[in-house]
């Protein structure tokens, strides 16, 4: 017990109250914490436009990339459980763009896309097509978007099989002995079972998606402009580009706040989907 404890407090106890106790220091204050300024740094970081301008870019991101994570890997899940039920060979595929580094990940897309030599870009040129993926704000955070979902839709996928794995087949076929379809039996057996799963495989996803920062840091490096400078790249801007080590910790606790908000909803939600089976 006391090694789990000394392991808590040194992992996880002692940085954020160091980040906190930074927070409540000067706002360009050196990382020592000489005085103590109240929450000042938190009303700052919160009367800032261009916070709220980022929080905003993480919702749009961390909408647009789950929902489309969610119905694809749900929908390819449902069809490969009758297609390959328990596949070990298709597991295994499924399990390989989750596992990459987002940074080797990011860095294929940006030779994919950039400017006129990359391959993607080359080619849709030849057809007509041009367009500056990386330095249009019209385009940028889709491509952010697009990247996320193609390593992680997979591992949606995966998790979504595991769930189907314990769905009671006797429900599956008492449905079709009462005449249901197939679809049928998806839209009124299988998906409101295994709905608390699906809950809980977004709230992984939502954790790991807010924290995304290579693939930002690579591609577009918050631009062009701040087009895509999400939540976790406006604070590293604050606290490492700018060094007002005060605001950006303070910015790092508003993060943090933010998500367990978002958690706790999601597990609310859950508990909720469980208590109505």
């Amino acid at each position: 017990m006391a090694p789990l404890v000394v392991v808590l407090v040194t992992t996880t106890i002692l940085p954020i109250g160091y980040m906190v106790a930074l927070a409540l220091g000067d706002e360009d204050g050196d990382l020592g914490i000489t005085s103590v300024q109240g929450v000042a740094n938190f009303g700052t970081a919160l009367a800032s436009g261009a916070l709220w301008r980022s929080v905003a870019l993480a919702v749009e991101f961390l909408v647009g990339a789950l929902a489309i994570e969610i119905v694809l890997g749900v929908s390819a899940a449902l069809l490969l459980d009758r297609l390959v039920p328990r596949n070990p060979v298709v597991r295994m595929l499924l399990l390989w763009p989750a596992v990459l580094p987002p940074i080797a990940v990011a860095l294929v897309f940006k030779y994919l896309l950039q400017g006129d030599i990359g391959l993607v870009s080359y080619y849709l040129s030849a057809v007509g097509i041009d367009q500056a993926w990386l330095t249009q704000a019209e385009s940028a955070m889709g491509v952010i978007i697009a990247v996320d979902v193609w390593q992680y839709t997979p591992f949606v996928i995966l998790l979504t099989l595991a769930a189907l794995a314990g769905f009671p087949p006797e429900l599956r076929e008492a449905a079709h002995i009462d005449g249901a379809g197939p679809l049928t039996v998806i839209r009124y057996v299988v998906l409101p079972v295994i709905a608390p799963a699906i809950v809980a495989i977004t709230l992984l996803r939502f954790i790991d998606a807010i924290q995304v920062f290579p693939t930002i840091y690579v591609l577009t490096r918050g631009g062009p402009g701040s087009s895509t400078q999400l939540l976790t790249y406006f604070n590293y801007q604050v606290f490492f580009g700018e060094l007002r080590f005060g605001l950006g910790a303070a910015i790092a606790v508003l993060v943090v706040v933010f998500t367990m908000a978002c958690v706790v909803m999601l597990l609310a939600l859950q508990r909720r989907m469980e208590r109505a089976l």
